[in-house]
């Protein structure tokens, strides 16, 4: 026996997030750079890999994964997927600097895939603001999540 897929919510489009503050610490910067097995060069200490624009898209949210997920009505016998990623760097990312973020929901959709499945995603934005600079956007990144509808 199935169960229909309840569907998104459209009053979700266009809904904002709550946002965030995150500070990109040299602690925290110096381990992602060892993770990457980034460069060392002294010059570049100053500015923080651009991995962190993805690291602070997902904190900036202001709302866990799992919250978003409730946003989506995922279901146990559903499978959250990364879809696709797209980030506009403005300015480089600075270390010791603190980055404020707006975020939100801009796209909703739902398709049938190949195996008969139901594929919502979500799309959401997050906008990148440094504090210790103008009120103007360093950058944003456009994250779409998958749900893939399981059966019941």
């Amino acid at each position: 026996m199935t169960t229909a897929v309840k569907e998104l919510d459209p009053r979700l489009v266009g809904r904002q997030l709550p946002g965030d503050l995150t500070t990109i610490t040299r602690h925290q910067s110096a381990i992602t750079d060892n993770a990457l097995h980034a460069a060392s060069d002294p010059d570049a200490a100053a500015h923080a890999h651009s991995i962190w624009f993805l690291i602070i898209a997902l904190r900036g949210m202001g709302i866990s994964v799992d919250e978003l997920c409730a946003l989506a009505d995922k279901r146990d016998t559903d499978t959250l997927l990364f879809g696709t990623c797209g980030i506009d760097q403005i300015e480089p990312l600075a270390v010791g600097h603190t980055y404020r973020t707006t975020a939100s929901i801009d796209h909703i959709d739902r398709r049938t895939i190949r195996d008969g499945s139901i594929l919502d995603s979500l799309t959401v934005t997050v906008t990148l603001f440094d504090t210790a600079g103008p009120d103007e956007a360093v950058g944003a990144v456009t994250s779409v999540y998958l749900f893939k509808r399981g059966q019941n």
